[in-house]
């Protein structure tokens, strides 16, 4: 996108590349060279501790998109 870009029209095309990625990750994992993978983590359920009441409540099973990035892509640390 060059210079003449709308806000508007850059804010479609990132809702288009991110709707594609949600997409085709659920069949599979979803890598971008230099980027990272994208894929859907299936967390069971479980049991929590609630501390405002003090209870164990039951937490229903969670099917999250993650990502991880690469690792051209992280920053490298200073020592």
């Amino acid at each position: 996108m060059g210079a003449g870009t709308t806000q508007a029209t850059a804010s479609a095309a990132a809702e288009a590349v991110l709707a594609s990625i949600l997409s085709a990750a659920e069949a599979e994992k979803v890598y971008i060279a230099h980027f990272g993978t994208f894929e859907y983590d299936t967390r069971p359920a479980r049991r929590a501790y609630d501390i405002n009441s003090g209870r164990i409540r039951e937490v229903p099973a969670a099917h999250k998109l993650t990502f991880r990035p690469s690792a051209g892509f992280v920053p490298k640390q200073k020592s």
